[in-house]
């Protein structure tokens, strides 16, 4: 199915059955009319001045429709600054309209409503044995499945199978006119009209509300286990990466943290099956050449992982900290690692077989110093979490940002009301 817009559907209301598939049955049919009756009367739930509720795709798209001023969506608020606004922006609050509406384990697709917590849509997919392969992020927090596609973010595992936007089948949104708006589809296979799904992930609510996504799913892998190993100082850590990487093994996560002494801890972590396992960290022992150890299959090594996505997301620590996404290569983490770890108080992680690197740093630390270190770099930054009065009101990105005047050209022609907030207040170049 192409993008395409369509008249807006009344909210079905489908029971999630216990084999996780839904279907509609007769008491939906029959509380369609009625549905459509109320979505033409309501109207969304006015929280504060500044804050709208709404808990269905009728309610959304009315909001938008008859605001005046700049709109921005937001769930749970785990990553605070891609959701920064000023004081005259409507936050169009998600978290009520929730479920999951369809769950094909046989399709290896899910489908769920834009507010859904990712805990639910992860709970489901655990009684089938599947699950994300993007591994996404602040899930503990609380992270919902619009928020976290609006965001763009994932997780460690993407390393093996891919990113967010490779999963990201369909989406139905609301567009600056108010209009519902279905793209994508529900097939692998899909070449028809404009890839909108793969359009709006990283759109951080810019482009549209969305309301609900379909989501491509996998197996859980049957079995896995970590090689840990450490290295003294950075090129040679660089290299044990790359030599792991040039191996065919199977790797779902390859992470780097970097220490203020220069040291760097290695994790790499492969997905097989049991009896396969030792023989593949052998070979990646000997493919590494650093001092390593091996952690198999238990909850030491569940609980490995969880820590590293704790430690990104901030949750081992209890001070409040600016948290910022840069994106990289492998061979720039050589020249990028030790001036980043220059800044005061900095925390460096690398994810994604060092392809992404989280920065942790004080909320007192200056962003312009670290926008101009980026920009030397020639790399792109975006600010993920900061305190409210460091997010400035605005999304903050850093280093290259070339991308932002083709997004505001894209924003311009999907939004010519200018019904959302923009990427960048800045005027466009003539």
């Amino acid at each position: 199915m192409g993008y395409n817009t369509q008249s807006m559907p009344a909210t079905l209301s489908i029971t999630f059955s216990q084999n996780r598939r839904s279907r509609m049955n007769s008491s939906d049919t029959t509380r369609l009319a009625a549905d459509a009756d109320a979505a033409n009367a309501a109207s969304a739930n006015v929280v504060s001045a500044n804050v709208v509720s709404a808990n269905s795709a009728e309610l959304v798209a009315a909001t938008i429709a008859s605001a005046p001023g700049p709109i921005l969506p937001v769930g749970a608020r785990t990553k605070p600054a891609l959701s920064a606004c000023d004081g005259q922006t409507t936050r169009l609050d998600m978290r009520n309209l929730t479920g999951v509406v369809s769950y094909d384990s046989s399709e290896f697709l899910i489908s769920a409503r834009a507010g859904t917590p990712l805990t639910e849509l992860q709970a489901a997919l655990d009684e089938e044995r599947q699950y994300l392969p993007f591994d996404p992020l602040f899930v503990s927090q609380g992270a919902t499945l619009g928020g976290t596609v609006a965001s763009g973010l994932s997780g460690a595992g993407r390393l093996l199978y891919g990113s967010l936007r490779d999963f990201v089948m369909e989406v139905q949104l609301v567009d600056g006119l108010g209009k519902l708006v279905r793209g994508g589809g529900k097939v692998v296979k899909n070449a028809a009209g404009f890839d909108l799904p793969k359009l709006v992930v990283g759109s951080y609510g810019r482009l549209g509300v969305l309301t609900e996504v379909t989501l491509k799913v996998f197996p859980s892998p049957p079995a896995a286990a970590t090689l840990q190993a450490e290295s003294s100082n950075v090129p040679d850590a660089i290299a044990a990466v790359q030599a792991l990487l040039s191996q065919p093994l199977p790797i779902a996560s390859l992470d780097l943290q970097f220490e203020r002494s220069d040291g760097v801890q290695i994790f790499a972590r492969f997905a097989a099956h049991s009896a396969s396992l030792p023989e593949v960290l052998n070979r990646a022992q000997a493919a590494c050449r650093l001092p390593s150890e091996c952690v198999y299959e238990s909850p030491q090594e569940l609980q490995l992982w969880r820590d590293r996505a704790a430690d990104i997301e901030g949750l081992a620590g209890s001070s409040a900290k600016i948290l910022v996404r840069i994106a990289t290569t492998l061979p720039a983490l050589a020249q990028l690692a030790p001036v980043l770890l220059s800044l005061s108080g900095a925390r460096l992680h690398s994810t994604g077989g060092g392809s992404v690197v989280w920065l942790s740093l004080p909320t007192n630390s200056n962003l312009d110093q670290l926008d101009q270190l980026l920009k030397l770099q020639g790399l792109p930054a975006i600010v993920v979490c900061a305190p409210d009065h460091e997010a400035n009101a605005a999304l903050r990105p850093l280093g290259d940002c070339h991308w932002l005047a083709i997004a505001r050209r894209i924003q311009q022609a999907l939004d010519p009301h200018q019904k959302f907030v923009p990427f960048d207040t800045r005027p466009l170049p003539a």
